[in-house]
């Protein structure tokens, strides 16, 4: 007996739930690549469905299995892919540039101001951070190395020097959202940066 109708229905199931935005959300770099996965993975397992005949119990079974495999294969895939480019793109923007020497957080915080003033936005906010970054290291919270996330950083000055965590976590956010995420800069925010580790440094005696 033929279950071409079965397997068209859940063909529909498959389809319909590779539409919903846990595998349609990726990266625009990757795009292409995943619609076409999808599109070949769908026709490959319609294909299946159109020639295997089997008795309508077993057909549910199968059916339902092959739908559950397929998901888990195409989530490990997108993930896999997601991660790929995330990490492409993390290295073509890495925080330190080659050869780039760590010089003091007053030399970074000056150097933004200046890139902020001929709006060089993206080059001023990494500064700004850098900045932050090596004052947190001055004061033995931190350890900065290129392979270090800023989640690894949080951990530390959350053992450290708890009471910088939420500074911190702002500044990141900041950071990451025009460095990596490509967003456009909120001036405001970033002048507010500015002022906001300049108070600390003018308490604790620093110049910039």
């Amino acid at each position: 007996m033929s279950n071409v109708p079965r397997w068209s229905e859940d063909k529909e199931r498959l389809i319909d739930i590779l539409s919903t935005d846990e595998f349609t959300q990726s990266s625009k770099a990757g795009e292409g690549w995943i619609e076409k996965a999808l599109d070949y993975l769908i026709e490959l397992i319609a294909q299946v469905f159109e020639r295997v005949d089997l008795p309508t119990e077993a057909a549910g079974t199968v059916s339902t299995t092959v739908v559950v495999v397929a998901i888990l294969v195409l989530l490990a895939f997108i993930y896999w892919t997601s991660r790929k480019l995330m990490l492409h793109s993390r290295k073509e923007r890495a925080l330190f540039t080659q050869g780039e020497k760590i010089r003091t957080h007053t030399d970074y915080l000056l150097e933004a101001r200046q890139l902020a003033q001929r709006e060089e936005w993206r080059e001023a906010v990494r500064h700004l951070f850098l900045a932050l970054l090596v004052y947190l290291q001055t004061k033995s919270w931190i350890r900065i190395e290129q392979w270090k996330t800023n989640w690894e950083y949080m951990d530390e000055i959350r053992y450290n020097h708890p009471a910088m965590q939420e500074l911190f976590r702002r500044h990141a956010r900041t950071f990451e959202q025009i460095w990596y995420g490509q967003k456009e800069i909120d001036e405001q925010v970033f002048w507010k940066h500015v002022n906001e580790l300049e108070q600390i440094w003018r308490e604790e005696g620093h110049h910039g």
